[in-house]
């Protein structure tokens, strides 16, 4: 496992493609803490945090979840998955070492375009709360560990990139761009008593709606929610950090399982 992991962190270091996203997200991050100077401050939740946060929201998880899936459909179109498979290696610390690599990667990548974007910040003269820019970083680094792992995920049931990339931005489109309508158009059908815990539980499968709503609690702005999420942010104020912590290991072990089974099966054929 570790040596994939290695293995894998050493090929995301070396392409130059990885590179362009440390560009991006420098200009991306930069240019909104540069709005939030001109606009307002960001000591709570506001509407310049949440714009932050759907910005990240919106790139993240698309890049993250491209990214774990070639990791897996790239070893399978050209033939590397088969030859692995010879080896006495468990599909499961295959699949724990393919995302640790990418984790580890991206994470290292994102920390420093981080880094460097509040340096530049600090430079122009804009203030940024400590604590607003640990949970905006935490938020981020929960993005990339859940939404990679669903690329693994992805990866497993495809046998090409290209499978991989359709499936990817399908996945994407439906939980992160479309699903407030869908959750509109499903929820008019239902019974108004029902409501509320299939709302609850929606957003729960939905990993971006989750850490989206974990996020704006941390923040203070719980309020805006409604009493449709009082039992879910009451149980969240309770021991925020280790309800936070449950819930991203939980979702990454339930896309593991599936990884690992889809790949097992393969394998045994």
């Amino acid at each position: 496992m570790w040596k994939i992991a290695r293995m894998e962190w050493k090929l995301l270091m070396r392409q130059r493609s990885s590179y362009s996203f440390v560009l991006l997200w420098v200009i991306v991050l930069s240019m909104l803490f540069l709005m939030a100077k001109n606009h307002m401050d960001l000591a709570g939740y506001t509407n310049m945090t949440g714009t932050t946060a759907n910005v990240i929201l919106y790139l993240l998880p698309l890049l993250m979840m491209i990214a774990g899936s070639f990791a897996i459909a790239g070893e399978r179109e050209n033939g590397q998955w088969r030859l692995l498979c010879t080896y006495p290696l468990p599909q499961r610390m295959y699949v724990t070492g393919k995302w640790l690599g990418q984790w580890l990667g991206q994470t290292t990548l994102f920390t420093f375009s981080f880094g460097v974007s509040v340096a530049l910040s600090t430079l122009l003269g804009i203030v940024i709360p400590v604590k607003w820019m640990m949970v905006l970083y935490s938020f981020s680094l929960s993005l990339i560990a859940l939404f990679l792992m669903f690329g693994v995920a992805v990866g497993a049931f495809t046998s090409t990139r290209w499978q991989a990339l359709t499936i990817s931005v399908g996945v994407w489109f439906l939980f992160i761009m479309i699903w407030p309508t869908l959750l509109i158009a499903v929820l008019s059908f239902v019974p108004y008593p029902l409501i509320a815990p299939l709302l609850q539980a929606a957003t729960l499968f939905n990993p971006a709606e989750g850490l989206r709503v974990a996020f704006v609690v941390k923040l203070g702005g719980s309020a805006i929610f409604g009493q449709a999420y009082d039992h879910l942010l009451n149980l969240g104020e309770n021991g925020f950090g280790l309800i936070w912590l449950i819930y991203v290991v939980g979702y990454l072990g339930v896309l593991w399982l599936i990884a690992t089974w889809k790949l097992t099966r393969r394998k045994q054929r």
